[in-house]
């Protein structure tokens, strides 16, 4: 249970009691979707072999988002309505007309709705109460934009911003690779993308790659700047910081994963859980003060 993505969100408005909260995302549980839906989305148990939709360890709160989307491809639709065409046209002895076309896709799709195979996906996100703060883990935005809007309608009250930091992280990073040191507490990896602010946007990156400096300096001179940047905090955690301060690829570190000996899966989430809530609200204020604090007039 450690996330992968970070997408963080400053939480205000009603004061949220883990009670409340899994009351009211047990009023808007998964369901199945209706013979002629797509989608469904609803709130899901977060551990699984339990009906509690808010796992709660201290002042930390693990909550889910279910998905049931139905798999229809467009190519399987195209391919079944251009079989009922030709059988169209055959019969009435001239081309199918632009109604026509559009009647019989429509119908192809009503059709094949229903029998249309379901593909169920959990999104997680976790609210930490003493920091007053929402982490999604996605990085899709669109994903973040389903939960959150959800969660607004569950909760009523409730507000969400996105946490904005008084100095950009590109801004910071392109410093850091210029020359400018980074707060003790992080170090700087092998992985680097440098883009050029003009309209063709060329790009620079390094997987893998140890970076050196008179490069760096010399791709930012010439007019780059830094858009992600892999690196690691207090050696427990790795991870890479986005342009749009999106933090990906979340990883924690031996020194973590040793401290942990559960070995029963139910007790495996449960003490995942606490570390990864445990040393996230440690890094998270560390990472929003290397980038100038967080700005209380939100931009």
């Amino acid at each position: 249970m450690w996330f992968k993505n970070l997408l963080i969100y400053r939480v205000s408005g009603e004061k949220i009691d883990s009670m409340q909260l899994n009351d009211a995302l047990s009023k808007l549980a998964l369901q199945d979707c209706l013979q002629m839906e797509m989608q469904s989305l609803g709130w899901v148990p977060p551990k699984e072999g339990t009906d509690q939709f808010v796992h709660v360890c201290d002042q930390h709160l693990l909550f889910a988002l279910g998905i049931k989307k139905k798999l229809l491809p467009g190519t399987v639709v195209s391919q079944y309505a251009k079989e009922r065409i030709a059988v169209m046209e055959q019969h009435q002895g001239y081309k199918a007309g632009r109604r026509q076309v559009r009647n019989a896709k429509e119908a192809v799709l009503i059709e094949l709705i229903p029998r249309a195979f379901v593909q169920r996906q959990v999104t997680y996100a976790w609210i930490d109460m003493a920091a007053e703060l929402l982490v999604i883990d996605v990085a899709n935005l669109k994903k973040a934009e389903e939960l959150i809007e959800l969660l607004l309608k569950t909760v009523t009250g409730l507000r969400l911003a996105p946490l904005v930091t008084n100095i950009s992280p590109s801004t910071v990073m392109t410093r850091w690779l210029s020359g400018d040191e980074p707060p003790a507490v992080f170090t700087i990896d092998r992985d680097c993308e440098l883009q050029g602010v003009d309209n063709e946007k060329p790009t620079i990156r390094y997987i893998h790659h140890t970076l050196d400096r008179d490069e760096t300096v010399r791709h930012i001179a010439a007019g780059k700047r830094v858009i992600r940047l892999a690196m690691t905090w207090a050696d427990r955690i790795s991870f890479v910081l986005h342009d749009n301060f999106q933090v990906k690829r979340i990883e924690p570190l031996d020194i973590i994963k040793e401290s942990s000996d559960a070995t029963d899966p139910e007790e495996l989430f449960d003490s995942d859980f606490a570390l990864m809530a445990g040393e996230l609200s440690r890094f998270l204020p560390d990472l929003v003060h290397a980038l100038g604090g967080e700005s209380q007039t939100g931009g």
